[in-house]
């Protein structure tokens, strides 16, 4: 077929949205909490941990804190919606967690296979 023959035809494919590494990080005993509220925003896979903070006890007692264990919860989220989720984890802190929680994100820069980034971004065209 020549090339003044040939058919100008549209991408079937989508670029796929860019996934994020969402760590949160809240007071121990809230971690199921805030990951049952992470998964409102399509976080189809988060894992949590206890972990213990180094900072030592005079510091602890003088910011009124408890102890120094937290609940860590690694979530994967679609960058389009990190703007929404660091606002409501902004507001959660502020009324649930007294000020305690802190959350950042990391890109992912690669994933492998169309199904795993299919549920990671929940995207049901490709799961």
């Amino acid at each position: 077929m020549a090339e003044s023959e040939q058919k100008h035809i549209p991408p079937q494919n989508i670029a796929p949205e860019r996934l994020m590494l969402l760590v949160t990080v809240v007071q121990k005993g809230k971690g199921t909490f805030f990951s049952d509220y992470l998964q409102t925003f399509e976080a189809n896979l988060q894992v949590c941990v206890v972990g213990t903070g180094t900072a030592q006890t005079d510091l602890i007692e003088f910011l009124g804190l408890k102890d120094n264990k937290r609940s860590i919860i690694f979530s994967i989220v679609r960058e389009e919606l990190l703007d929404k989720i660091m606002e409501a984890l902004e507001e959660r802190f502020r009324t649930i967690n007294r000020n305690t929680g802190i959350a950042f994100a990391v890109p992912l820069s690669s994933v492998i296979g169309k199904l795993s980034y299919g549920f990671l971004s929940n995207d049901l065209r490709v799961i």
